[in-house]
């Protein structure tokens, strides 16, 4: 046998299904399946024509016995009429047999990175069951991710299949199950199909609306690698206007959720009322001038990403709300019935929530369920000069197409030189609402003169700690009073005029 290979071998399909599983006879088994739309109803299609010789009405009829539960997965979306036609049907065929019915909103049944970050979860949460994996029913590509995931996990899963009466021997359904025998030379497996493979770098280089520079690309790094797992949530700190809405849409982008909404909400815009509404939905006069149904953001973000901006804003009240979607998966819009949401919670906040939940405005159990992994961005002074300089660049470029003009913006030696010393406490986007103000004042260079009044030396406080910084940021000062006279400046310093030219000099 080659070295790298992987070989098959099919038991011998006398082997019964008993015999097998009293192989781990301390362990609950559980079988999971794909619904199979061509072969669990009859053809041509008819709404409630449910196949009885179907592979899951088969696996019911024939090959149950041992098993704890039945989790029988549909690619759509929720509500689907003919898959709940199907699961009523084995329920009533066999009452007995538990079955777990879920709706995993696949946007694509041949994208083998959605199939597997949506299934991989499920063998995770029964990873103290045995799990055969029922691949008779389902796509190509689904096939193949149980199969991978069988030689990846580690988890106690075992690869059957059914066997048709037509090609039986005996004339019966038979069950064939798969034994791999992997060599310790195959390594891994990775998964990599056309316009699935997220190409980090590629990513943020092709980004040209955006800068991302040495002190941001590693968190970007990690943010495409925690958005494989389909269901974490991310909390992502930072001070206001680093970006931390860009970094979200990034991981909704770099995610197999890509396809579906992504929606943002500020947390700290709504009152408690406006907010639940917004955020769960509400039913026609569940409340004064609630004159129409509404869809709330969570069921418009089903099977995407919600990013809740401003979380440590939230009332204890919203705090309560928001935990139980976490918990559950549920929503409750006001004045109607629970209902289940599959999405991604992003949250992101510029305060300190440790400190609020010790505080107790915040609570420990949301912060758990919220911070599942956390990211933080650094403020725009702790990226450096050459960042900000870049940064300053990029939106010279995109605003001048914003304001149609013929030639880019202009920035002055010494305005680039107050501008790069400034600290910047709105961060980007105070960086990015300056270029806009540049842009609409009409000059085609700009000067110190043009800066707005806080960014004088008089209206700003340096955020610089060393001393030699303060004293350059004081000696710009009095210049400035002084208007540029050096005589008068080095006199009210207290000062030799030769040193204030020497200071002057120094960078």
């Amino acid at each position: 046998m080659h070295p790298k290979s992987t070989q098959i071998v099919y038991l011998d399909s006398r082997l019964t299904q008993i015999q097998l599983l009293a192989e781990l006879p301390d362990m609950k088994k559980i079988v999971i399946s794909w619904w199979a739309p061509l072969t669990d109803f009859i053809q041509p299609p008819k709404k409630s024509a449910v196949n009885l010789a179907g592979p899951n009405m088969e696996l019911h009829k024939y090959f149950f016995e041992g098993y704890d539960k039945h989790i029988l997965l549909c690619s759509e979306s929720d509500d689907n009429t003919r898959f709940e036609f199907l699961c009523n049907e084995i329920r009533n065929q066999e009452p007995k047999h538990k079955l777990d019915s879920r709706y995993l909103n696949l946007s694509d049944i041949t994208d083998f990175y959605e199939i597997k970050t949506k299934v991989e979860p499920i063998l995770w949460e029964h990873r103290d069951y045995q799990i055969h994996l029922f691949f008779t029913p389902g796509t190509s590509a689904m096939s193949i991710i149980w199969f991978l995931l069988h030689q990846q996990l580690g988890l106690n899963t075992i690869l059957m299949q059914t066997i048709k009466k037509a090609d039986s021997k005996d004339g019966k359904p038979g069950i064939k199950y798969l034994s791999i025998e992997r060599e310790e030379a195959l390594g891994s497996f990775l998964i990599k199909q056309a316009n699935t493979e997220k190409d980090v770098q590629t990513r943020i280089k092709e980004d040209k609306n955006y800068y991302i520079g040495p002190s941001t690309e590693p968190i970007y790094k990690m943010a495409a690698t925690i958005a494989q797992a389909d269901r974490g949530n991310i909390l992502i700190l930072g001070e206001s206007g680093t970006g931390k809405e860009h970094l979200a849409h990034f991981i909704h982008q770099s995610s197999a959720r890509a396809r579906a909404s992504f929606l943002t909400v500020n947390c700290a815009a709504f009152g408690d009322t406006l907010l639940e509404s917004r955020l769960f939905g509400h039913k026609k006069g569940s409340f004064t001038g609630a004159v129409e149904h509404h869809k709330g953001y969570f069921e418009e973000a089903d099977s995407g990403t919600i990013f809740l901006d401003e979380i440590g804003d939230i009332s204890p009240y919203m705090q309560q709300l928001l935990l139980r979607v976490l918990q559950n998966g549920e929503i409750a819009p006001i004045g109607g019935k629970p209902k289940r949401v599959d999405l991604r919670i992003i949250a992101a906040t510029n305060k300190d929530l440790i400190k609020l939940c010790e505080a107790g405005n915040f609570r420990w159990d949301l912060y758990y369920r919220l911070a599942m992994m956390e990211l933080e961005l650094p403020s725009l002074q702790t990226r450096g000069q050459e960042e900000i300089k870049a940064l300053l660049h990029l939106f010279i470029t995109k605003k001048q197409a914003l304001f149609g003009r013929p030639q880019p913006l202009e920035i002055s030696p010494d305005a680039e030189k107050k501008l790069l010393e400034y600290p910047f406490p709105g961060n980007v986007r105070e960086l990015e609402n300056l270029i806009e103000r540049f842009y609409m004042i009409g000059e085609k260079t700009i000067l110190p003169k043009h800066f707005p009044q806080r960014m004088s030396s008089k209206a700003f406080k340096t955020n610089a700690l060393l001393l030699k910084d303060l004293e350059k940021a004081h000696i710009q000062y009095v210049l400035e009073l002084k208007n540029n006279n050096l005589s008068q400046t080095a006199e009210s310093l207290g000062i030799a005029l030769n040193t204030l030219k020497r200071k002057l000099k120094e960078k």
